[in-house]
């Protein structure tokens, strides 16, 4: 059992006496009851949480598991302290080798807290929420040639546009317009240079990470480009139309936290060739030292590195 999930067995009384919501957890919890709801980030078929939520469900008693993604603590207890009404509580529970022993600086004024418990090298925290905070203090804005790009915290590409993505779009070989997928929104930069450049084309995208999905969404509208797009929050391609594509373009995601990942990846390349019509065009960039090409080769009739620069290449492989 993770060291937080010991920490809050050991108030399970509490939490087993009244309904209580757990959000961003690290592992399922084990004594999850009917009046009591997990909530994550990260689509999951189960989950009671949809995009454009304008407002998340709380209950009497509220955990916030302080998040990996450090930047994302304040939106997480913004999203949650904007719901809690009458005597509802907030607790905040985290690893001292997470960064919970930074959580009062953190709150940057926004709440009260109080320690509650300390265990396992674990500690736990009430908050009280101040009056004042926005929705807007936790969005970045920034411009990438003629594109306004609006993103969340922890999003990828959310402040700058990364390095991969850049040397995608200089090395871009021609595509024919058409229906376009992208996988992994992020901040939304790529699906709409996509769109900007071949402005007969339509794109589906998907990410399964939510704030992505909010994030390329809200780009798409700044830069009115909404109609011709679709953004899905999805941890595969599954959720998309059965429709095939005439391109197929993504800086894939490879890692998760320190251990490189490559299964979703991976499984979204052995089905890249079903989503193609025929001559069509896999385009993707990734780190020298990934391989992703011996997973395609048997689907396409060629595949070619068109580009190698910034410890980067740009791949192209035709069905």
């Amino acid at each position: 059992m993770h060291p937080t999930l010991q920490m809050l067995e050991r108030h399970r009384p509490e939490l087993e006496a009244v309904s209580c919501h757990y959000f961003d957890a690290p592992d399922s919890i084990p004594w999850l009851s009917n009046n009591s709801k997990s909530f994550s980030l990260n689509a999951i078929s189960t989950s009671p949480l949809k995009p454009k939520q304008a407002t998340w469900p709380t209950a009497e008693l509220n955990v916030l598991f302080y998040p990996k993604a450090k930047e994302r603590l304040l939106w997480w207890l913004y999203q949650i302290q904007q719901s809690l009404s009458g005597t509802q509580q907030l607790w905040v529970v985290g690893e001292n080798d997470g960064g919970i022993k930074s959580l009062a600086k953190r709150l940057k004024g926004m709440f009260e807290c109080e320690k509650i418990d300390t265990a396992r090298h674990c500690a736990l925290f009430v908050l009280t929420p101040k009056p004042g905070v926005t929705i807007e203090d936790f969005w970045t804005h920034y411009q990438h040639n003629e594109l306004s790009i609006s993103a969340l915290p922890g999003v990828f590409s959310a402040k700058k546009l990364d390095t991969g993505t850049s040397v995608l779009l200089e090395h871009l070989p021609d595509l024919k317009s058409g229906d376009f997928l992208e996988m992994g929104c992020g901040s939304g930069v790529l699906a709409a240079e996509l769109l900007t450049r071949y402005p007969q084309a339509h794109l589906d995208t998907y990410d399964v990470d939510l704030l992505a999905v909010e994030s390329a969404q809200a780009t798409l509208n700044a830069n009115k480009l909404a109609q011709r797009a679709n953004v899905y929050w999805s941890a595969d391609a599954t959720a998309l139309p059965p429709k095939t594509y005439q391109a197929i373009v993504t800086n894939p995601p490879f890692h998760k936290g320190i251990r490189t990942e490559y299964g979703p990846t991976e499984t979204f390349f052995s089905q890249a060739s079903d989503r193609l019509v025929r001559g069509g065009k896999l385009v993707w960039v990734a780190n020298d030292f990934l391989n992703y090409q011996t997973i395609i080769k048997a689907q396409f009739k060629s595949v070619t590195v068109i580009a190698q620069t910034k410890g980067f290449k740009v791949y192209e492989a035709i069905k």
